[in-house]
């Protein structure tokens, strides 16, 4: 849905131009005119970090790289060896005055991995990954980073500064390409009874833009072509700890939807405790569709056919309607909710 909004909002403002998703690139843009001073943030909303009086003119052209939350991401420059990549919001088509001056239909909505790694060596990050003209973040060797999507030399990678969130640019290299939090023990389907029902021990606020996986790993199937997470103000259930993993439902203003995400994002996660499944080796009665949360209308993530094998590990609630279970074929490793009457006797 929110990629279709995307897609509308872009058709309103740029009169009829193609929109589709695509892959975050410093090379794939559209460039134009605000026609108004836009005051410009280090990330997709006003709650982000504005570095200084940062903000494009009336008539300073712009790079248009995607759209991401109600936002334009874009890349300009406001001095002869200065440039910036920022946030503005989409103006409404009533207040927009932009003077589209070249367009490409590569530009869509975005979309961001968002997973956590550590600096190698202490460096710096710039909001200005075209001139590189100056370090906006001073960062220690072996820091916790949010990487947002890796591009050529660079990792975009989200911060914070006096509080706020900030995205900005390091070089890869400057990155560990290993998960902070390695994929959870595979859970053997050993047991014999099917009892455990899904509770929430927590509800909290993470309060950054985290990758949700369907499952305790970056190895798992992740839901909304890849770019599923939790924004830095939505809520979360916490069901339990898994290996270092949080398995959590997101309180999305989408819509409900279960996965795990690091248990370091969690606050005040020494409360929590570990979560303990079945684990009954189980069979489908039928084809089922396998989705995100335990009803209809929720994210289909596989379509799963009558006689595979799944590992039931716990019900959605008391009346038995959902099964949350994991399949596993041909390489995929995904975990969600298949209606009761699937699973076999």
């Amino acid at each position: 849905m929110k990629r279709l909004i995307a897609a509308l909002l872009l058709i309103v403002l740029f009169g009829g131009m193609t929109a589709q998703a695509s892959e975050f690139s410093l090379k794939d843009y559209s460039v134009f005119t605000f026609g108004e001073r836009m005051l410009v943030y280090q990330g997709p909303g006003e709650d982000y970090y504005r570095n200084g009086s940062a903000a494009i003119g009336i008539t300073n052209k712009a790079r248009l790289y995607g759209t991401l939350d109600g936002c334009l991401m874009i890349g300009y420059g406001y001095s002869t060896d200065k440039f910036r990549v920022g946030w503005v919001p989409i103006p409404a088509p009533e207040d927009d005055k932009r003077t589209v001056l070249s367009t490409s239909d590569t530009v869509g909505e975005l979309r961001f991995d968002m997973v956590l790694r550590t600096t190698v060596d202490e460096c710096a990050a710039t909001y200005d990954p075209v001139k590189v003209s100056m370090r906006n973040i001073e960062v220690k060797k072996g820091a916790t980073i949010n990487v947002l999507c890796w591009y050529d030399k660079w990792a975009y990678c989200e911060f914070k500064i006096e509080k706020k969130l900030a995205w900005g640019f390091l070089y890869a290299d400057m990155v560990s390409k290993d998960p902070l939090v390695k994929p959870a023990a595979e859970l053997k389907a050993t047991g014999k009874e099917r009892k455990t029902v899904l509770k929430s021990q927590a509800t909290k606020v993470p309060g950054g833009n985290y990758g949700v996986f369907s499952g305790p790993g970056e190895n798992y199937l992740r839901a909304d072509e890849g770019g599923a997470h939790i924004r830095p103000t939505e809520k979360c259930q916490v069901l339990g700890l898994e290996d270092g993993w949080a398995f959590v439902r997101v309180m999305a203003e989408s819509g409900d939807f279960y996965g795990y995400m690091p248990a370091v994002v969690v606050p005040e996660r020494s409360r929590i405790k570990d979560i303990s499944f079945d684990c009954v080796p189980s069979v489908l009665s039928g084809s089922a569709e396998l989705r995100t949360a335990p009803n209809e209308d929720a994210e289909l993530l596989v379509n799963v056919a009558k006689d595979a094998e799944v590992n039931f590990l716990a019900w959605s609630d008391s009346a038995h309607s959902y099964a949350y279970v994991e399949y596993k074929a041909d390489g995929l490793r995904v975990r969600g909710f298949v209606p009761a009457d699937a699973i076999a006797d």
